[in-house]
């Protein structure tokens, strides 16, 4: 198991070993969705994911 830091709320987020970048997560705290930037050996750099809407030439 990883660990790391909600970026909204703080609370610690136990991750499973196999996480991979780009994953979505989800705190179970705030419920803020997260996404896995980097896996580094036991620490998981988070940050919120942000969906971006379509570009309709407007």
């Amino acid at each position: 198991m990883m660990s790391a830091k909600c970026p909204d709320c703080d609370s610690n987020l136990e991750i499973s070993g196999d996480v991979v970048e780009g994953e979505i997560l989800s705190c179970p705290c705030c419920g803020l969705e997260l996404e896995v930037v980097k896996v580094n050996g036991d620490s998981v750099e988070l940050q919120e994911l942000v969906i971006e809407g379509e570009d309709w030439g407007e």
